[in-house]
């Protein structure tokens, strides 16, 4: 199930912007949309109902849109996030907040369906990925959008796998492991460890915070190139 979250503190635009949602989506299965006008009652429900995709006017009284994206992000740190705003201006500021993309609101008709149609149909394709994981005679079929890094320790023969059900060991180098994935969102940032994009909650100077609150260090060498891929793949790349 994919579910998509939309807020607006205008009861009439919330209604043309649900309509849009579900005119965009169509008859696409495993989609469920939901409308809040106040943040306050989203943000208690968040347990119940994990945000997919969030669509948030930005300009609205006690909680504006980028508090609440902030708040969602981090309930679910890969959160897909589009700003709906009738200003320019907040468009930097939307981009501070890595959002996926703004659309201002009297482009909303033209630029939100196509917007969604591909980012619903990236996250079926990412979500249908799968390899096969471990020894020739035991091996375990694993979802690689659920594949969160993988580490190789000094010397050591076997690289680890590490989801948020469980880790799986497999005999081979990080180098082919990486490779075998064939998934531009898995980059290596240190001798002994590459991650998946996806699960990256957040970053500070060269540590990586990860989707299940492990930490991992990009070795100087390899900081700033994975920065620039990071931030791509936040912003363009899954197009």
């Amino acid at each position: 199930m994919i579910n998509i979250t939309i807020i607006d503190d205008d009861r009439e635009v919330l209604k043309l912007m649900h309509k849009c949602v579900r005119e965009s989506v169509g008859d696409k299965k495993g989609i469920s949309v939901a409308g809040y006008q106040q943040p306050g009652l989203l943000l208690k429900e968040m347990d119940k109902r994990k945000c997919h995709i969030l669509i948030s006017d930005i300009d609205m009284p006690k909680m504006n849109g980028l508090e609440v994206a902030k708040r969602v992000k981090e309930a679910n740190p890969r959160v897909f996030i589009i700003f709906v705003t009738a200003y320019m201006q907040y468009a930097i500021d939307s981009y501070r907040m890595d959002a996926f993309q703004y659309v201002l609101k009297t482009e909303l008709q033209e630029r939100l369906p196509g917007i969604l149609c591909r980012l619903t149909d990236m996250i079926e394709r990412n979500r249908k990925k799968y390899c096969f994981i471990g020894t020739e005679s035991q091996k375990e079929k694993v979802f690689v959008d659920d594949i969160i890094w993988i580490k190789k320790e000094k010397n050591a023969k076997y690289v680890t796998y590490i989801l948020e059900k469980g880790n799986y060991t497999e005999r081979t180098s990080l180098e082919k492991a990486v490779e075998r994935l064939s998934d531009s969102a898995f980059v290596i940032v240190e001798r002994g460890c590459a991650v998946n994009l996806r699960h990256v909650m957040g970053i500070r100077d060269c540590s990586l915070y990860l989707s299940n609150q492990d930490t991992v260090i990009i070795s100087k060498a390899r900081c700033v190139g994975v920065k620039e891929k990071l931030h791509r793949f936040w912003r363009e790349e899954e197009w």
